[in-house]
């Protein structure tokens, strides 16, 4: 198929360096996976979900913007205080007919009414028409599943190379290593929202 299909070899020369600077633009060097999405994300919540609700949004053209809602009840990642998070993201339906699927958004089930959850969150000031509030950092890529192990610990599931968590890791040393990453961990100032 591919053999009838003749390049230049000066054009092959000319698309090397256009192809090279686009993968470099796409993933900087130095970054990981874990160093980009702490640079945006306000915090983390590590609980279980215990409301969902997806709401629909006025669009500029007239059609709906749909967000789902989730609240989880949990600790602070970087502190471990108790709190409970509202966390919104793109995507969701009301009812079988009404709503619309987002690439970036986790799949349902990940944030069904129960389930045992990690989120990196970002606070957005205008989500749609004046809504603010906390937004799943990186989509799908910002939220993670746990599970206690039989010793007891708290085990965060890894999801893989190229993941901000890529490997199981115990919640305290999940903490430990995230300690001065995080708003929560850092020595605050008066200027906490």
């Amino acid at each position: 198929m591919g053999d009838d299909v003749s390049v230049s070899p000066s054009l092959r020369l000319a698309a090397a360096p256009a192809l090279g600077a686009l993968l470099l633009s796409a993933a900087p060097l130095g970054v990981t996976a874990r160093q980009s999405l702490l640079s945006r994300c306000d915090g983390g919540v590590i609980g279980t979900v215990v409301h969902r609700e997806v709401r629909a949004f006025q669009a500029p053209d007239g059609g709906e913007l749909f967000f789902t809602t989730v609240r989880v009840r949990g600790t602070d990642l970087a502190t471990g205080d108790e709190e409970t998070v509202d966390v919104t993201f793109s995507g969701g339906f009301i009812s079988e007919r009404r709503g619309a699927h987002s690439s970036t958004a986790p799949p349902a089930d990940a944030t069904r009414v129960g389930r045992r959850v990690l989120m990196f969150h970002q606070h957005v000031e205008d989500i749609a028409e004046g809504f603010s509030g906390d937004v799943l950092v990186d989509g799908g890529r910002g939220l993670f599943s746990w599970f206690e192990s039989r010793r007891g610990d708290t085990i965060v599931q890894g999801r893989g190379r190229g993941s901000a968590i890529h490997r199981n890791v115990r919640l305290t040393d999940l903490r430990s290593d995230l300690r001065d990453a995080l708003p929560g961990g850092r020595a605050r100032s008066g200027g906490d929202r």
